[in-house]
């Protein structure tokens, strides 16, 4: 999504699929986070896994401290 054509496109096709109504002041916004997620997604994409690099486990949060 280096394009920010097709961050727009993706907005618009993603809010009508899904029946979000999405005003066409708040498109640029929506297109411009997008963009940025799809900037950290090719951060994270980008390290290298192994054949030893397994999922998470389920995630349990801690009990807060007193």
């Amino acid at each position: 999504m280096s394009d920010p054509t097709d961050a727009l496109a993706y907005a618009e096709a993603a809010a009508a699929l899904i029946g979000l109504p999405l005003a066409p002041a708040h498109l640029p916004g929506v297109a411009a986070n997008l963009a940025v997620a799809a900037r950290m997604a090719a951060i994270v994409m980008a390290v290298p896994l192994t054949p030893a690099d397994e999922a998470a486990p389920v995630f349990v949060p801690a009990a807060p401290r007193a």
